[in-house]
């Protein structure tokens, strides 16, 4: 079901009203009905995956849901730091329907998206959102080479006989053969054995957590940018709970020994300099176990770093 975007979300602290230096998210954003995507012609679009319904399938904890209205409501108070136009373009919430046809559906507005802007975020949500991410994007890129790149603790490739937040990477892959899967980040204790042999089965390249401790090394670049350029288009996504807790407590499933926000953005930049990467999901903000905010306002500053990389 589709909800409009939401004008009493994007407001914040008034510093002036016509020094454009001065400006935040808030005097700049410009709001469209998802059904308006083919007039608009502005550089960014943003769109929200207000649905948890794949982490309660996966047995986590709910709440992500709210999630993009948290982000955004963070987003709108930070400086307007580009000449990028930005739309918001309101959030897909779960129905009666089955999370497959919720998914579904939001991939066809991706797609949509993905046809008029320059680069679209999409925020979640449970990291299901990665597979109906993918669905626009194939549906956008049908003959392309597809190069999934996922910052997070976890392989979610999961089998199971329905759509769930642990399922979107073995549904790409066994549905793709023209796409390959990446992960920076995963951490050996939440994932099983049975997880590990089937990325060895399906080549799935990945880089622990604790190779990312302190400064990212060449090794680690250069298999980013191997990865990028044998890849004619990189779907990007981020699960929130690769960050430690002390930094993001407001996820899904919380990280011990996680990243520190400083290492996903600095993984996210190098990525982000390719312009083969047309669309970017951060899942599972979950406000409901936040702190002080302090999950939605790191997805927000990550946001804007992202938006401004965009712009470089």
């Amino acid at each position: 079901m589709y909800q409009k975007p939401n004008q009493e979300l994007w407001t914040g602290r008034l510093d002036s009203e016509t020094d454009q230096r001065a400006f935040r998210q808030f005097q700049t954003i410009q709001l469209a009905h998802i059904e308006e995507v083919a007039q608009q012609q502005a550089d960014v679009a943003l769109f929200g995956y207000a649905i948890d319904e794949g982490v309660r399938l996966n047995q986590g904890r709910v709440g992500a849901k709210d999630g993009p209205d948290a982000i955004k409501r963070a987003f709108a108070g930070l400086p307007a730091s580009t000449s990028l136009n930005i739309v918001d373009y309101g959030n897909w919430t779960h129905s009666a329907d089955t999370l497959f046809a919720s998914q579904q559906k939001f991939g066809h507005y991706v797609h949509q998206l993905l046809q008029q802007h320059q680069r679209t975020f999409l925020l979640g949500g449970g990291h299901d959102i990665a597979y109906a991410q993918y669905l626009g994007v194939r549906a956008a890129y049908p003959d392309q080479s597809i190069g999934v790149i996922n910052i997070d603790a976890h392989f979610d490739n999961r089998y199971e006989a329905h759509s769930t937040s642990g399922t979107s990477f073995r549904q790409m892959l066994t549905e793709d053969e023209n796409l390959d899967y990446f992960v920076l980040g995963i951490q050996r204790p939440p994932n099983t054995q049975a997880l590990f042999d089937y990325a060895e089965e399906t080549d799935t390249a990945y880089v622990l957590a604790e190779e990312l401790v302190g400064q990212i090394g060449p090794p680690v670049k250069d298999k980013i940018d191997h990865f990028i350029n044998a890849h004619d288009v990189i779907l990007f996504t981020i699960c929130m709970d690769v960050v430690d807790s002390a930094f993001a407590p407001g996820v899904s499933a919380a990280a011990v020994l996680g990243l520190t926000p400083y290492t996903v953005l600095d993984l996210a930049r190098r990525i982000l300099e390719s312009p083969k990467v047309t669309s970017v999901s951060i899942a599972e903000t979950n406000p409901k176990y936040d702190v002080d905010q302090r999950t939605a306002k790191l997805v927000a500053h990550l946001l804007s770093h992202f938006i401004h990389c965009s712009a470089s």
